[in-house]
Order: C-alpha cells, then structure tokens, then sequence
C-alpha cells in the first residue's frame, strides 16, 4: 500500500468515525476537518499515526478540533511558504517522499 492510500484511508476512517460519534452528517464532519485542517494534520502526522491503534488516531483529531487552531505548523525551521521550501536539501529521504506528497496534494 502505498504512503497516499494510507493516509486516505485514515483520513477518511476517522471523518467518519467523528460524524457518527458526534451524530452529524458526513459533510458536515468534512467542512470541520476542512475548517481545523485536519486531512493536512493527519497527512504530516502520518508516521506516527499509523503505528498506533485507531482510538489514539480519533483522540488526535478531536485535540486537533478541540483546539480551535487555523493554522498548520511550517517545518524545516522556516516561514516561507511550504510551496517554496527547496525539498531537495532534505536528507531524511522517507520525510522527503512525505512532503512531497502534501506539496503534490495541497499545491499543485
């Protein structure tokens, strides 16, 4: 299986885990994941959210909603847009796949 469908197939698990614990519809538990960022949070997190059980995968996206944050946090120490980030200088080559799928899905 490869990074992308792992990350789809969490992402959509837990959206519609959250609409049926909540007792909302399955657009409105997209337009929540939407407005908190929660399909760009599941992506970066990835790694480590594929290695825990499903019930820590939904305690993280209830934090993530729970916090009421808009934004998403710019690694490799910089400010600039993530689209502009030179992904080559990467030398962890897994991490560098993974960025390049966010940029692929999110930028292009």
């Amino acid at each position: 299986m490869s990074i992308q469908s792992d990350i789809e197939m969490l992402s959509i698990q837990a959206m519609e885990t959250y609409a049926k614990r909540n007792h909302i519809t399955g657009e409105e538990a997209i337009n929540i994941f939407y407005r908190y960022q929660v399909f760009e949070k599941i992506m970066i997190q990835h790694e480590y959210l594929h290695q825990v059980g499903f019930e820590e995968v939904m305690n993280y996206v209830e934090q993530i909603i729970q916090e009421d944050l808009h934004s998403l946090t710019v690694f490799h120490g910089t400010t600039k847009r993530f689209e502009q980030i030179d992904l080559n200088k990467s030398h962890n080559k897994r991490a560098l796949e993974s960025l390049k799928l966010v940029r692929r899905t999110f930028y292009e």
